[in-house]
């Protein structure tokens, strides 16, 4: 069954919990993007965390104790790859990383978290259209890898993205930055 996992990407520990209170009881799960090594404030949600950070493996202990049902990473290690009985654990694929350097991975990884923007780390980025040629590429290798599409993703993409073959749509701006973000959510929901 596909998923909408609502995607939050706060300035400060206000935002983060305002947003995930206005998901809680309405989302299964969420989505944390994190840039810094800081563990944030405590919230009540299910979620799982994008670590956006260098040495991922530093801050992965504290996330999974705190609850985190997955995590994305953009680099394996031995270290990451421990704590897959506890978590599953996703590799981040920017857009612009050749597929042949990822492939090898899919068997290795629970799901493969694909960009669809040429820059992480912020929200309300335009999607790009290549991805579907790079979800196909991977289904044609592994056509049972989960795969999640994360960035630019709205209700216009979001049906063809499902077609596709993608488990998972992470979405971000299109739900909170609209008027009714549960609304919004809802509307998504109605695709799959």
């Amino acid at each position: 069954m596909s998923e909408i996992i609502p995607a939050i990407l706060p300035s400060d520990a206000d935002e983060l919990l305002e947003e995930a209170e206005l998901m809680r009881g309405v989302a299964h799960i969420i989505h944390l993007d994190v840039l810094e090594n800081e563990v944030w404030e405590e919230i009540n949600n299910e979620f799982e965390v994008h670590l956006m950070i260098p040495d991922p493996e530093t801050v992965l202990g504290q996330w999974i104790e705190r609850g985190a049902r997955r995590v994305v990473v953009h680099e394996l290690s031995e270290e990451i790859l421990m704590h897959q009985h506890l978590i599953e654990i996703g590799l981040g694929v920017l857009l612009d990383t050749p597929l042949e350097d990822v492939l090898p991975f899919v068997t290795t990884t629970d799901y493969l978290h694909m960009m669809s923007i040429t820059e992480i780390g912020e929200q309300g980025h335009p999607f790009e259209p290549i991805i579907f040629d790079r979800i196909r590429k991977v289904k044609e290798v592994s056509p049972e890898s989960i795969i999640a599409v994360d960035g630019g993703i709205n209700l216009e993409n979001a049906g063809e993205l499902l077609e596709a073959g993608v488990d998972r749509l992470i979405v971000g701006s299109a739900i909170f930055r609209s008027e009714d973000p549960e609304g919004a959510y809802e509307n998504f929901l109605k695709l799959i």
